[in-house]
């Protein structure tokens, strides 16, 4: 499969180091930054899914995510199904007054 720039190659060039910077800034603790962490949990699929849609939002890289987690057993305010798999993700955020 080949795939096609529909923009000049400024336009992708300067998108391309748009994403970066937002992917260095959003991924790299500092003592500025708080962390805040992001679960999806369902099937493999499903969380596969909710990663990739995430992705074409530009909100993380695929590759940010942890690999497969099995979901939590026992006790829990959330409630899990058996076979149910999580990703994590953390980003870091400007630390806010208040």
């Amino acid at each position: 499969m080949q795939t096609q720039a529909f923009l000049g190659q400024s336009q992708a060039a300067g998108e391309t180091v748009g994403v970066e910077v937002c992917v260095k800034l959003y991924t790299y603790p500092k003592p500025d930054r708080e962390p805040v962490k992001v679960l999806v949990i369902g099937s493999r699929e499903a969380v596969n899914t909710i990663v990739n849609s995430l992705h074409q939002l530009r909100f993380a890289e695929t590759l940010e995510w942890t690999d497969f987690l099995p979901a939590p057993a026992g006790e829990s305010p959330i409630q899990f199904r058996d076979g149910e798999v999580m990703k994590a993700l953390v980003k870091y955020l400007p630390r806010t007054e208040g």
